[in-house]
């Protein structure tokens, strides 16, 4: 009776260990691949979460943009929405929205303009 005690005891330890692990934020790095054409001045991002803002990132580049802007964030297990905005000096506000699924560390390469690479 005991040994089915100690036995029902970890398994149990076991799941809510499982559970905590699941619960707790990935190191995650966002790469946003920006236009090279366009020479964006800026990108503003929300990472969003059942309509939720979680995280929020201004970028400027007042000497020209990157290729790539590299943006680490600790997200939980589940599926969320990234929308990014560029804007040039001269020109309209561009956006795109991309979903997320996170389920490991890890850097994610999302594009901040054109089609979505996932679909």
């Amino acid at each position: 009776m005991r040994s089915l005690a100690r036995l029902l005891f970890l398994g149990g330890a076991v799941a809510i260990g499982l559970f905590l692990l699941r619960a707790a934020p990935r190191e995650v790095t966002l790469v946003y691949g920006l236009p090279a054409a366009s020479g964006p001045a800026s990108l503003d991002v929300e990472v969003r979460r059942a309509g939720e803002v979680l995280r929020r990132a201004e970028f400027r580049f007042p000497e020209g943009a990157p290729s790539q802007v590299r943006h680490p964030v600790r997200l939980r297990d589940g599926e969320y929405v990234v929308v990014m905005r560029l804007s040039a000096s001269s020109g309209p506000v561009r956006s795109a929205e991309r979903t997320v699924v996170v389920s490991e560390d890890g850097p994610i390469l999302l594009r901040a303009e054109g089609p979505d690479p996932s679909h």
